[in-house]
């Protein structure tokens, strides 16, 4: 229900491992439930049912925040934001954010987090997507060279698993234009009568 509780967790080895988990604080981040969170290099980021994806600044462990950070405005979608890829926290390292809302995926330019700029709106699936990954496609080139490319994959609950070039993710491909609609050409008369038969058929309806 939009609550974020951050435990502390100490284990201990021995004839019967196990671990205490002891609960160390309670963050208010949404209005409803949170589908998707990730967390690294002191980012907190959710997705939301509220329709919004969030990131809440938290110093790393063990440091201590000299200043309070200021609020990072929600970035809103138009419907549940089920999943999110914040590219920063994985090996990329690229300042981009990636969303899944219904059944797009949305690409984001989070370099100035308070004002982020979508750059791409893409309709990936037939129903919500749950997951969004990173994947590297690694293949051999002609020359032998190895060849390294990321591409995003997205599951959905229309029961598949997609995969997207990130480069065409952020600088989608134009559509091929549109044909242009032929001319519709003019109805023929319904009537097949010469003009003198048409004026004889108009004088019998006048004696009627």
């Amino acid at each position: 229900m939009g609550i974020i509780k951050v435990w502390e967790i100490e284990r201990s080895y021995g004839d019967s491992p196990n671990c205490r988990a002891t609960q160390k604080e309670e963050l208010i981040a949404h209005r409803t439930g949170i589908n998707d969170m990730w967390f690294g290099q002191g980012q907190l980021w959710t997705a939301s049912s509220d329709d919004t994806v969030l990131l809440t600044q938290r110093p790393p462990s063990g440091t201590v925040q000299q200043t309070p950070s200021k609020p990072v405005p929600p970035i809103s979608h138009p419907t549940a934001v089920k999943a999110l890829l914040p590219l920063s926290l994985t090996d990329l390292g690229e300042s981009l954010l990636l969303t899944g809302a219904s059944d797009a995926i949305r690409l984001f330019d989070i370099n100035e987090p308070s004002s982020p700029e979508l750059l791409s709106t893409t309709d990936a699936h037939w129903f919500d997507i749950v997951s969004l990954r990173l994947w590297f496609r690694r293949r051999t080139t002609e020359d032998g060279k190895l060849s390294v490319e990321p591409w995003i994959v997205s599951a959905s609950l229309d029961q598949t698993i997609r995969r997207w070039k990130l480069a065409d993710l952020i600088s989608p491909p134009k559509e091929p234009p549109k044909p242009v609609p032929k001319q519709e050409e003019k109805p023929a008369s319904a009537s097949q009568l010469t003009a003198e038969e048409e004026a004889e058929l108009a004088e019998l309806m006048d004696d009627d």
